[in-house]
């Protein structure tokens, strides 16, 4: 059964922040008995109706609404035996950094992929050295993340955050440690999401720029 309770945590970087539009209060998914809500989780808290606002003008927002979603759920590795099932998710919004996605705990959907693609994309593991997978494997190439460091401390425009996740994104047809070849590097914090971007050259170079930072959020729990 889907049981909600909606209240809000408001954890803003900046307190004259205003949104560029206006928010409705957000609402539970309907109520739609047998479905499970697919509840965000700490280091990617994307829950209904919240927002990251980033240095370079992104902004991640999520719509107010659970979304149900019908899927294929595989029952073998072969992919012959399977049920279709249907989950409630929340989704983001047309955004630069991720997309129109639905969200699955720490993976996204994987909408714009070949028909080889998986169905979702992973963008962290909460375990040191966790892997998790962008892409399908083809030709020698495959988009991989690494969880490269946990428990860390970053300051990201003057605000301390503890419990930071760190990842690496990178390809697997270099042949390199994933520290030596990323592509991106990202931080996520235990309850706010992902707060820093970097990236390098592709293919790997020894310069690391940062792509964004978070500017100020809030989460809607």
């Amino acid at each position: 059964m889907l049981c909600l309770s909606i209240g809000f945590i408001a954890c803003d970087g900046e307190d004259d922040f205003v949104f560029p539009e206006p928010f409705s209060t957000p609402r539970p998914s309907p109520a739609v008995p047998d479905y499970d809500t697919i509840l965000p989780k700490e280091y990617f808290p994307a829950f209904p109706g919240s927002y990251w606002v980033y240095n370079n003008t992104d902004t991640l927002r999520v719509m107010e609404d659970y979304q149900l979603y019908i899927y294929r759920r595989y029952l073998d590795y072969y992919g012959v035996e399977y049920v279709d099932d249907t989950i409630v998710l929340p989704k983001f919004y047309p955004n630069s950094i991720y997309g129109d996605v639905l969200i699955l705990r720490y993976e996204i959907s994987n909408f714009r992929g070949s028909h080889n693609e998986p169905a979702w994309k992973g963008i962290l593991s909460e375990t040191l050295g966790g892997v998790f997978y962008q892409s399908a494997s083809e030709f020698g190439n495959q988009n991989i993340g690494m969880t490269v460091a946990v428990d860390t401390t970053i300051i990201v425009n003057g605000v301390t955050y503890n419990d930071v996740i760190v990842t690496v994104l990178y390809n697997r047809a270099f042949m390199l440690p994933p520290e030596l070849c990323f592509y991106y590097r990202d931080y996520y914090a235990k309850g706010v999401g992902l707060i820093k971007r970097e990236e390098t050259d592709y293919p790997p170079s020894s310069e690391v720029r940062v792509l964004f930072e978070l500017t100020d959020y809030n989460i809607v729990r």
